[in-house]
């Protein structure tokens, strides 16, 4: 027991460290874009599983996520962002109305960090501070990683992030956005059911297998809280002043 716990601090705690430093890189890679206008902000909300565990159910055994999100506003139209969250996440085959789950009695555990840069395209002009332009429907997608903490699996994978998502400006500075993320992985062991565990016990159906073909998805939903910032000063030819 003392020794799961102790990994699971490292295993937190390393994660962190490294959510910390590529954040600090991915600000510092548009650090010089002054006029362009920067975001930081919280999310706050829920995840789950897809997977033989729960194939169908949305909001299946939702779990309390959390994270950290940084924006570019490219323009009004485009943006790119890093964001990186955890949860974890469960499934028990004891929730299953298929009597073949039922009878396997699966159940896991899966803590998750997850670090995802993605592009994002407002479908709406969108500007925090404007009279009319306040608001917007966004698409969201990008190429990331996660961590898991599984004694089934390596820990790092690569994931494949995509959602619909809407923002408000609620002044010029805050603006908060409701989303729903999915996120596709190349592994079918965040469930910790390793492929066919059953496929050569006599007597039991072919249906209570775990393929490793169909892998495993978790999706976050929620709402993020920003702050709008920008970087640096630039000088106005018209009045020689520094403006922001």
């Amino acid at each position: 027991m003392k020794h799961s716990q102790t990994r699971d601090i490292l295993f937190r705690n390393n994660f962190l460290k490294s959510a910390t430093i590529i954040l600090i890189i991915f600000m510092q890679l548009t650090v010089h874009a002054q006029k362009k206008r920067h975001e930081i902000g919280v999310f706050i909300g829920t995840a789950y599983y897809m997977g033989e565990v729960n194939q169908t159910k949305l909001f299946y055994m939702p779990a309390p996520a959390f994270g950290l999100l940084y924006r570019y506003d490219i323009n009004n139209r485009y943006a790119v962002r890093l964001s990186g969250s955890y949860t974890t996440l469960a499934g028990d085959d004891a929730k299953s109305d298929n009597i073949y789950q039922q009878n396997r009695g699966h159940n896991f555990s899966t803590q998750i960090f997850d670090i995802s840069p993605m592009f994002e395209f407002n479908f709406l002009p969108f500007k925090a501070a404007s009279r009319y332009e306040y608001y917007s429907v966004y698409v969201t997608a990008g190429l990331g990683a996660f961590f898991m903490n599984s004694p089934a699996s390596i820990p790092i994978h690569p994931v494949i992030s995509f959602g619909l998502g809407f923002k408000y400006g609620i002044s010029k500075r805050i603006v908060v956005t409701g989303e729903w993320i999915y996120k596709k992985t190349f592994t079918d062991y965040i469930d910790q059911l390793p492929p066919d565990e059953y496929g050569n016990t006599s007597g039991v159906p072919i249906k209570q297998q775990s393929y490793n073909n169909s892998k495993d998805w978790y999706s976050f939903a929620g709402i993020t809280f920003t702050y709008k910032f920008a970087l640096g000063s630039t000088s106005c030819p018209a009045y020689g002043k520094l403006s922001k």
